[in-house]
């Protein structure tokens, strides 16, 4: 007999049910238009996420220079599991395995890294990990973002990266993101939220009792190192990224160690390698230990590698219990940059990148380049864009957004989506006070959700305004074109949509009658540059904006210091009908002069490496190899020059009206199941019995939940283990009144339900309600045998439906075939009960289908689930998760949900 613990929830909104311990769970949907909250900020797809590995595995060291891997010492290190406690040995240095923290998923990149964590304020270190000082002598100091923006910038514009042959860099030039929870309790507090000491480190007798040493956190960029050093016992658990370790046992000479040199200097051969020294590597999700007094050097084999642990001892021992640090709240980015500017090589070396750092082919002169047929458009940028989207049209796709979203390529995958999530979290940010669901994430439906209008200044092919529709589907969005060629694109080849788009100029952004609301916000990617007079753009905006409303631009602008006549920006300007090509100092008074205000200036050229990813930080040839003739395609080529000379830069800048925002929220209305205020309602009984789902009825009714095992033991199983139980722990012991029987619960729970209907319910329009099985039919493609109604008895009066991934089950007529973790298809506020028997453990991201669920069932509708507690593998298609009864209960309540039953059956 296999013993199955499974957990129930009822709740007048959603039930799950699955497994071999099944949890149920019951909810009343009091108020339906309560907020729904996702609990991950993962955005990632599977595929999405093993391409992301993928590339760092790619630029890992390890790649970069295989034949210095081939010869690594071997490690000897024991490596084993978390959960093998019994086979750690504290004398030994360890990897362990099967490390999971939430940090693996809530920070697992920079991007993520800054969101939470950005505001907290660091020193800044370097190689010896103390902290830089300017020449008063005082210590230097930065906030985080800042920190990690320029660590990356001097990775990235490092000679030798570029190249691909990353050597360790000079100590005295090295930057470290290092510090402890003395130094800095706060930032250390909130890290640790995700991060735990792992057992059994956690029973070590440094990390023990009153003597609890200190945490510590390091975050290097790849081939920044620690060089040899030794202290107290210490762990460090990898979170992003990968490290090299060399180790070398107590005792062991100077003479040995040798001069103290970056780490990745032994790998890459720059170093000979201490005499007996071994080396380890360690990867995401795995701990390294290492007794007391062993001697290690790192280094980082990976961009972003990020470890948090703990030493014993205290930080005064090693020189880290520095003052907390302070970065004054009036600081801007731009003030952070020029104050470390003065504290060391170090941090200047990360300054935007000028011709003695990257390889610039000679330029011709501006005649020889004209020599080329050259096809001019004199200044109209209408015909200028028309010409170049019949020339580029047969490379559209209008149901691919990449293939029309046409911008610089920004990140390690060369998206050009990017910018849409940059302008989202500034609107989030500057608008509404708040941050916005994490990457490409859809902003859920829910109780608040703001209307806000959004004006798309120069909308292109219209890739901005289909994003933010999918992404923010309460938005209001409003787009101008002068191109008849991207209007008819937008009106004729795009998928069916509800923005609205004009052939206008963007310098009338409320319409040729200006009868338009006012815009809460107003973007623009790379066209800005092309009005004709910047300053008469930035007032019809401003005028257009509410109080308290933002303009986002992403565009090149002119370093400060260049000239607008420089020959090379003049061909740029006339080749790019860039009319406009203003340094951001210049926006600002423009904006000044408008009500507004320049809130947010960030250099996305250095950030997204644009000048790698995009030119290969070389300068062209101002002649098109191609053959192609669109003075465009000069003008993009100008435009790669000048940014790789440093004369202009590619920027997202936010100008904000004065005044204060208001916005009200709305709230959204949904649908309430029928029920009746009169005495006589409707008279129905549902029975708790199992179906074989084979046929319209349900089929014949079976005696057990399969042929394994019978279900309806929870009651009994309790008593029989408290009778004979040899020992009684508070802690480990459930409740009696949690076990039962889920049959039971759910029949009792959708009796009462129904007997709420109306006497005369459907009425006299004969609409019935819908009670939607989710997973209904079963996985067909992984063996199993297809059902079409094993609980439509379950549904009463209403209408049975399925909701299923499975493909055969578009061949019902009344299934929904989509995964619940992103449904569309499903409505809102369509289903007076939603269910699910053993689905949501195959659910890729189940919060995410709580989501679903919470949106589509009705206001007072019912949702019942059965969910495994304590189960066996079963892949059918996949198996994810398991829920405990206080797991369905949050992931209800969250969403709105009154609790009305929870418990525990066994099989």
């Amino acid at each position: 007999m296999i013993s199955v613990l499974s957990a129930l929830f009822v709740g007048v909104n959603y039930l799950s049910n699955n497994g071999d311990d099944y949890h149920y769970h019951e909810s009343r949907n009091l108020d339906k238009t309560a907020a729904l909250r996702s609990n991950t900020s993962d955005n990632q797809s599977s595929a999405s996420k093993k391409e992301e590995d993928g590339m760092k595995r790619n630029n890992s060291l390890l790649n970069l220079h295989p034949a210095s891997t081939e010869n690594l010492p071997l490690c000897s290190a024991t490596r084993i599991s978390l959960t093998d406690k019994n086979s750690f040995d504290e004398t030994k240095p360890t990897i362990f395995t099967d490390w999971s923290p939430a940090a693996l998923e809530n920070w697992k990149d920079r991007m993520s890294f800054i969101q939470r964590f950005g505001s907290h304020p660091q020193y800044v270190k370097g190689g010896d990990v103390q902290p830089l000082q300017n020449a008063r002598g005082e210590k230097c100091t930065a906030r985080t973002s800042t920190l990690v923006d320029i660590m990356r910038e001097r990775f990235d514009n490092d000679e030798s990266n570029v190249a691909g042959d990353v050597h360790g860099r000079q100590m005295k030039d090295d930057l470290l993101f290092f510090t402890n929870d003395v130094e800095n309790p706060t930032f250390m507090e909130s890290i640790l939220k995700d991060v735990s000491v792992p057992a059994p480190i956690s029973q070590h007798s440094a990390w023990a009792g009153e003597n609890m040493g200190f945490r510590v956190f390091s975050a290097m960029e790849q081939g920044s190192s620690h060089p040899f050093h030794f202290h107290e016992a210490a762990w460090l658990g990898q979170v992003s990224g990968a490290r090299l370790w060399y180790i070398l046992p107590p005792g062991t000479s100077k003479k040995v160690v040798g001069a103290k040199v970056n780490g990745c200097d032994y790998f890459t051969g720059a170093a000979a390698l201490p005499s007996g020294a071994k080396a380890c590597i360690q990867r995401s999700g795995e701990v390294f230990y290492l007794p007391p007094s062993w001697l290690h050097a790192t280094c980082a084999l990976e961009p972003f590698s990020v470890g948090v642990g703990g030493q014993g001892g205290s930080p005064k021992g090693y020189e880290q219990d520095f003052p907390v640090p302070t970065v004054p709240n009036e600081w801007t980015e731009a003030k952070e940059r020029a104050e470390l500017a003065k504290c060391s090589a170090a941090v200047n070396k990360q300054t935007q990148t000028d011709g003695s750092k990257i390889e610039i082919e000679s330029v011709k002169e501006k005649k020889d380049d004209e020599q080329q047929n050259w096809k001019w458009f004199d200044g109209n940028i209408g015909e200028y864009y028309d010409k170049l989207e019949r020339d580029e049209h047969a490379k559209r796709n209008p149901n691919v957004i990449t293939s029309y979203a046409v911008h610089r390529w920004m990140g390690p995958q060369r998206k050009t989506l990017d910018h849409y999530i940059l302008i989202r979290k500034a609107i989030y940010e500057m608008v509404l006070g708040r941050l916005p669901p994490p990457g490409e994430e859809v902003t859920p439906t829910g109780e608040e959700s703001y209307p806000l209008r959004v004006f798309d200044g120069g909308c292109g092919l219209g890739a901005g305004l289909m994003w933010f529709e999918e992404h923010e589907r309460t938005w209001s969005m409003t787009g101008h074109t002068i191109s008849q060629e991207q209007y008819t694109w937008i009106t004729k080849d795009l998928p069916e949509h509800k923005f609205n788009v004009r052939l206008l100029t963007y310098d009338k952004p409320l319409g040729e009658n200006e009868s338009d609301d006012k815009y809460h916000a107003i973007y623009s990617i790379e066209a800005s540059i092309h009005s004709p007079n910047l300053s008469n753009t930035i007032k019809a905006w401003s005028d257009a904006l509410e109080p308290g409303g933002v303009i986002v631009i992403i565009d090149d602008f002119l370093s400060v210091g260049v000239s607008r006549d420089d020959p090379d920006v003049d061909l740029f300007a006339k080749s790019w009908i860039a009319n406009s090509v203003h340094s951001t100092t210049e926006v600002a008074d423009m904006a000044e002069k408008n009500n507004m205000a320049l809130v947010q200036d960030r250099d996305l050229g250095s950030q997204y490496s644009i000048a790698k990813l995009n030119y290969r930080n070389k300068a062209p040839k101002l002649r098109d190899e191609a053959g192609r003739v669109h003075q465009g395609w000069l003008g993009s080529k100008a435009r790669q020059k000048l940014f790789l000379d440093g004369k202009i830069t590619y920027r997202m800048i936010v100008l904000q009206k004065h005044g204060d925002i208001s916005i009200e929220a709305e709230h959204a209305t949904c649908a309430a199941v029928a029920t009746s205020h009169e005495d006589e309602t409707l008279a129905v009984e549902i029975r708790p019995t199992l179906m074989t789902g084979k046929g319209k009825e349900g089929g014949a009714q079976q005696e057990c939940l399969s042929g394994w095992y019978c279900c309806g033991k929870g009651e009994e199983y309790w008593d029989d283990l408290a009778a004979t139980r040899t020992e009684s722990t508070k802690f480990l012991t459930l409740p009696r009144e949690l076990f039962g029987d889920y049959l039971t619960s759910f029949a009792k729970h959708l009796t009462e339900f129904y007997q709420t209907y109306p006497a005369d319910y459907p009425g006299q329009d004969n609409k019935k309600g819908i009670f939607l099985d989710i997973g209904g039919t079963g996985s067909v493609a992984s063996g199993m045998t297809m059902v079409t109604s094993k609980f439509a008895h379950f549904a009463g009066p209403l209408d049975y439906w399925v909701l299923d991934s499975e493909p055969s089950a578009k061949k019902l007529s009344n299934a929904i075939v989509c995964d619940i973790d992103d449904c569309p298809a499903a409505q809102d506020c369509s289903y007076d009960v939603t269910f699910s028997f053993t689905v949501l453990e195959h659910a890729a991201r189940p919060w995410k289908s709580f989501d679903t669920i919470a949106r589509i069932t009705k206001k007072g509708g019912l949702t019942l689930h059965l969910v495994p507690w304590s189960y066996q593998w079963h892949a059918t298609p996949a198996d994810n998760y398991r829920f405990s009864h206080t797991a369905l209960t949050t992931l209800l309540q969250d969403r709105g949900f009154e609790v009305l039953d929870v418990g525990y059956d066994i099989c």
